[in-house]
């Protein structure tokens, strides 16, 4: 038996169920948790593990221990980063039964960093490059039968774009979208609902690249990209069905407008 795996792998479970816990608000920002006694027998963990699932948690901006008051709840908006989306939407505490609305959130996001990686990538880009991001396109154009490798495909364009930017950050933040994109459910139905758009969008798009148009690779990437966007959202929020209107969640979990 290997106890470190077994330990981790607690550790984990612990974490998440703590985690979940705090994001259904039944730990409110601001509050103090329970004492080690109760909390471990709530969550059915040993001390040892909940002490590790708490120093996780503080980690991640969740929690914060206070000399003499106990270890208390912070308000993640504050505290967390792009990966507590993911965590919010485990609980269906950011999306509030909408199951579009946190992907809605995502391409918000992508947008705002395509659109700068589609002008630093005209201004930075090799031959090569170029050539390697013509040559993914043209696989991918082949690829609209098989959703999974299409997405898969178009994900793997996305870490092209942003490393043809020669921006180590922005290919960091790329990386981590990209991830929290391939989790969402539906993902295959909105890439593929405009797959023909798109694959046109980066023939464009990489015409301006090879011109050095930096200017206008990104006011072209900027409208396209919103319009497909808006697009995708539509076809999906018809085929999933409006977000129901019933009980909003706790305060603390929901996103600064």
């Amino acid at each position: 038996m290997n106890f470190d795996t077994d330990r981790t792998r607690a550790d984990s479970i612990a974490a998440t169920a703590l985690r979940s816990a705090i994001l259904r608000g039944d730990h409110p920002v601001g509050s103090k948790l329970p004492g080690e006694r109760e909390l471990s027998a709530n969550l059915g963990v040993s001390r040892a593990t909940l002490r590790a699932a708490i120093t996780r948690l503080q980690g991640e901006g969740f929690l914060r221990a206070v000399h003499g008051s106990g270890t208390v709840v912070l308000d993640v908006r504050e505290t967390g980063g792009i990966e507590m989306m993911a965590h919010m939407a485990a609980v269906d505490a950011l999306t509030a039964g909408d199951p579009v609305a946190l992907l809605a959130d995502l391409l918000e996001l992508r947008r705002t960093l395509a659109v700068e990686a589609v002008g630093l990538a005209a201004e930075r880009c090799s031959a090569d490059e170029l050539l390697a991001l013509r040559s993914h396109v043209d696989v991918q154009r082949g690829l609209r039968g098989e959703p999974e490798r299409y997405v898969a495909s178009d994900l793997s364009l996305a870490r092209r774009f942003a490393g043809a930017t020669h921006n180590l950050a922005l290919v960091l933040a790329a990386n981590t979208l990209i991830r929290m994109l391939d989790r969402q459910p539906g993902l295959e139905l909105a890439f593929l609902v405009q797959a023909d758009a798109t694959l046109r969008f980066y023939d464009r798009v990489l015409e301006l690249i090879e011109r050095r148009d930096a200017g206008r690779a990104r006011r072209y990437a900027r409208v396209l990209i919103e319009r497909l966007d808006r697009h995708m959202l539509a076809r999906l929020r018809a085929t999933l069905g409006p977000a129901p209107t019933t009980t909003a969640p706790p305060q603390e979990t929901r996103p600064c407008p």
